[in-house]
């Protein structure tokens, strides 16, 4: 399997690790790079297939990370592309 790509959203002030990095007052010169609950974002992912592939196997995950070591799955997603 072939990985094209991988989108985060944080919560703000938090790093990767979930330590506060940011005050309420520095927040709000922040970009918000959170996703809100419900909320419904597009994303696209480009690969190049070798010539003559007949089909695809694509696979999206959407993990949260609750704390450093840990990864819940909330949804997956798997669809078989035929050309």
């Amino acid at each position: 399997m072939v990985n094209l790509g991988r989108r985060e959203y944080w919560e703000m002030g938090l790093d990767a690790e979930g330590r506060q990095r940011l005050g309420a007052w520095q927040i709000k010169e922040v970009l918000d790079f959170s996703l809100a609950p419900r909320a419904a974002v597009r994303e696209r992912f480009i690969k190049e297939l070798p010539a003559g592939t007949k089909s695809a196997e694509v696979e999206v995950r959407l993990t949260y990370h609750p704390a450093p070591a840990v990864e819940l799955l909330i949804h997956r997603e798997t669809r078989k592309l035929t050309f």
